[in-house]
């Protein structure tokens, strides 16, 4: 329950509004919010702590950074239009912390640049393998929109390339991903989306074989491009349903069964691709129609597209490796 005196006294100083003010536009880390509003890490660091305690943030650890998001009382209130003004009604310290912010932005896009550049030889090494992207984004957009998107989860967002095509479209977005450096660069592209878009957006620290959410949370589910990464691809299908609402869709964009040894031992892929009678196999296991399979030829890998829709009689698999059916 909203404790209005709290929220009050707490909005009660020229720099926690700035904080709230910052964090409604981008989420922000905490060495990030110190260089905006140029003051000590424990000053800051205070100032946060009464947000916080009036329920105003959300903190969210990612490998050694904290994270600071707007929490659902601040956005959801008459605070955040207010808020959203104060650039504009209280002068040059807002000002100049929107100019702050825009150079937070640009350095994470200048980092995510540098990050691409140091991998370009070998993602393009391993583009030139298959279909365009872009033939295979076409493609999939088109079986996404052939319903609501809903709540969307993408597993192993990697560089947030889902989350530019599909947030817009979805009622809420989380981007889930076990990699804090393949986060940010993420971030830095989340950060470049308009504000009303970025707003539905969370990012989580968490891994495909025990995601950090709740069952029956989400409408679509995809993995793409990752359940070659997985050890067990069986029970990772299996996490990955739990999290599904009753007629949720899951959607599996991967190779299909190659022999190119290399991606495993140059791009450590666990499998090398999927054939569709395991597929078939691993959806049907755990409460799945497949709908919708399509291939995409081009080059030596064959890029498939599985979708599969969660029955409405599914109920919840503990989180227990030993009670997921295995697929031959």
């Amino acid at each position: 329950m909203m404790n209005l005196l709290n929220i009050m006294r707490a909005l009660a100083d020229p720099t926690r509004l700035r904080i709230a003010f910052l964090v409604l536009r981008l989420e922000l880390s905490v060495g990030e919010l110190v260089q905006i509003l140029d003051q000590s890490q424990p000053r800051v660091s205070r100032h946060i702590r009464i947000l916080d305690e009036a329920g105003l943030l959300e903190r969210r650890k990612e490998g050694s950074w904290v994270f600071l998001r707007p929490a659902s009382i601040l956005t959801d209130s008459p605070l955040a239009s207010l808020l959203a003004e104060a650039d504009v009604s209280q002068g040059k310290a807002f000002q100049r912390d929107v100019l702050r912010l825009d150079e937070v932005r640009n350095a994470r896009t200048d980092m995510a640049a540098a990050y691409f550049a140091a991998h370009a030889d070998e993602w393009d090494s391993l583009r030139s393998l298959h279909i365009a992207d872009s033939e295979v984004e076409a493609r999939l957009a088109h079986i996404l929109n052939s319903a609501p998107l809903g709540r969307f989860l993408d597993v192993g967002t990697g560089t947030g390339r889902i989350v530019e095509l599909f947030a817009a479209a979805s009622e809420r977005f989380v981007a889930v991903d076990n990699s804090p450096e393949m986060l940010r660069l993420a971030r830095a592209k989340i950060a470049n989306l308009s504000p009303d878009i970025a707003s539905k957006v969370d990012i989580k620290l968490g891994d495909f074989n025990m995601l950090p959410v709740g069952d029956g949370e989400f409408d679509t589910v995809i993995f793409h491009q990752v359940l070659h990464y997985a050890q067990h691809p069986e029970a990772v299908i299996a996490e990955a349903v739990r999290t599904l609402a009753p007629n949720g869709r899951l959607v599996i964009v991967d190779f299909a069964a190659h022999n190119l040894e290399e991606l495993r031992t140059v791009h450590a892929h666990a499998r090398l691709g999927f054939a569709d009678d395991f597929m078939k196999k691993a959806f049907a296991g755990h409460g799945l129609q497949l709908v919708h399979q399509t291939a995409l030829e081009a080059g030596e890998l064959v890029v498939k597209v599985w979708m599969g829709q969660k029955l409405p009689s599914v109920q919840p698999r503990p989180r227990n490796a030993h009670n997921l059916r295995i697929v031959a």
